[in-house]
């Protein structure tokens, strides 16, 4: 037997403190429709702001308690109709050009956050109505970046898992979707000062802000589409970036290694 949902048009979204999960939820609320918020911390100034919004803390990186999360929206009936998976980290090399710690982190957060999530509705894939599953990917997996490779891995297996499951589980109500997301203009962005200056001047002629990838991914998120590049010349930037790695030795050199 089917699970009623609640609403048929709310939505959960992972990492809505700031950055584009946070100008989601803003856009979501606005229209009037239910918004699960799934964050790692308990923000009040945040939840006083949004008193509609249903705030839940949850590690992601956490298996049990997500599904611990799922359960108690199945037994409730609000499983929401769209999932975004939004909830992202990025770390640029600090001390040292690898690190391990930070690479796992990263990767727990970026591609086992999201799966985690994937586990349990899969489970229940015979019993839910329509779920939209969308996945907030990146154009950085085209093309490898040895400033921030724990990023390019987990994005680049994000894309790569949700293309999988669209076609593992497309004969059930379980509908995988992703984004796949050029340079945006959230404060991390804009404030990053650890890349070469080259790529820090392209990453801006080629940015957007969040309002307009706000809204084009809550327009994707209802189509039928399963995929989405945005901005398309984003695409170009980054298969531009992958050509010059073939063609032109030590592309990325000028960062000073410690």
């Amino acid at each position: 037997m089917a699970f009623t949902q609640n609403d048929s048009s709310s939505v959960l979204i992972t990492g809505t403190t700031s950055g584009i999960g946070r100008g989601l939820m803003d856009f979501y609320v606005k229209k009037g429709i239910k918004v699960f918020a799934v964050n790692r911390r308990q923000d009040a100034a945040l939840e006083a702001l949004y008193p509609t919004v249903e705030f839940h803390k949850v590690d992601i990186q956490d298996a049990a308690a997500v599904k611990k999360l799922i359960a108690d929206l199945v037994d409730r009936k609000k499983v929401p109709s769209i999932f975004v998976l939004n909830a992202g980290i990025n770390k640029v090399d600090n001390d040292e050009f690898f690190s391990l710690d930070g690479f796992r982190e990263v990767l727990n957060t970026n591609l086992f956050g999201a799966l985690n999530f994937v586990a349990p509705l899969v489970a229940l894939r015979h019993q839910l109505p329509e779920t939209k599953i969308v996945a907030i990917s990146s154009v950085t997996n085209y093309a490898a970046n040895p400033y921030c490779l724990g990023y390019y891995i987990s994005k680049k297996a994000l894309t790569q898992s949700f293309k999988v499951f669209c076609e593992m589980y497309r004969k059930t109500n379980l509908k995988f979707k992703w984004v796949v997301l050029g340079p945006v203009l959230t404060p991390i962005v804009s404030s990053s000062d650890k890349f070469p200056k080259i790529m820090t001047q392209i990453k801006n002629w080629f940015s957007v802000s969040v309002d307009r990838t706000v809204k084009a991914i809550a327009k994707f998120a209802v189509s039928n589409r399963v995929s989405m590049i945005f901005p398309f010349r984003a695409r170009i930037l980054f298969r531009g970036i992958w050509l010059a790695q073939q063609l032109i030795p030590g592309f990325y050199r000028g960062r000073k290694r410690s």
